[in-house]
């Protein structure tokens, strides 16, 4: 129940997300228009709604690579574990971005010029690799290092109102980082941005219209930058909760 935990809760937050980013980016849909406070609330929503599903299922709640290796390196979680957590995650960005394909199929059709790999995948306000791997690590390590120093506490309160905490505090950070810290997009979870890169390249999705994932870019920034400071968030957390 645990390994699926973090894909039902992986699945919840892509899904919403990416669901998001279709209604705004694509022709025959009911929103249309890209509003930036509502850009904000999807996707802290879509984080919270995950978190909570995931942590009332009696998982872990990482729903990002780089905690689960964080774990691993803190003696926290056997590497066996991690890689099964991480794996869910893998499908679970596949199973959001095939639902969204089949579920906006009429509206990626109609839609012929607009940009599709921003759906499923963050990219900056100006690309500067050397910048934006900066700007990831330091925007991912605060979003985690929040996140799990602010639900350090719950252990003693029954599952319900943990799932309920978790959730909120995981919408609270998305929605502070993001109107504050976002010029390399809505990554900060490798799961978010370059597995679904992976899915968005193999899966039929109509009008890709050649359409090339910058490979360079997700591998730099969204996989070695979010991962590295995933790691380091579990780290400076595990540590701080030791030294209170």
């Amino acid at each position: 129940m645990t390994y699926l935990s973090e894909f039902v809760g992986s699945l919840v937050f892509l899904l919403c997300g990416y669901a998001y980013m279709c209604n705004v980016s694509l022709k025959k849909t009911l929103v249309g228009t890209l509003n930036y406070i509502e850009l904000v609330t999807a996707w802290a929503l879509a984080v919270g709604f995950g978190l909570a599903t995931s942590t009332i299922m009696g998982g872990p709640g990482l729903l990002n690579p780089g905690a689960a290796l964080g774990n691993v390196i803190m003696g926290s979680m056997p590497i066996g574990d991690a890689c099964i957590y991480i794996l869910m995650e893998f499908l679970a960005a596949g199973c959001a971005v095939a639902l969204c394909m089949i579920f906006f199929w009429d509206s990626f059709k109609a839609s012929k010029e607009e940009s599709k790999r921003g759906i499923f995948s963050a990219y900056p306000v100006e690309k500067n690799m050397a910048l934006n791997f900066v700007q990831e690590i330091l925007a991912t390590f605060l979003f985690l290092f929040l996140v799990l120093l602010c639900i350090a506490g719950i252990g003693s309160l029954k599952a319900s109102n943990q799932a309920l905490i978790v959730g909120l505090v995981g919408l609270a950070a998305v929605a502070a980082l993001s109107l504050s810290l976002n010029s390399t997009g809505f990554s900060m979870n490798a799961m978010r941005s370059f597995f679904s890169s992976i899915w968005f390249a193999i899966l039929p999705i109509p009008n890709k219209n050649g359409e090339k994932v910058d490979w360079g870019y997700q591998v730099v920034v969204n996989l070695i930058g979010s991962t590295i400071s995933g790691i380091l968030a579990v780290v400076a957390a595990t540590l701080v909760k030791g030294a209170l």
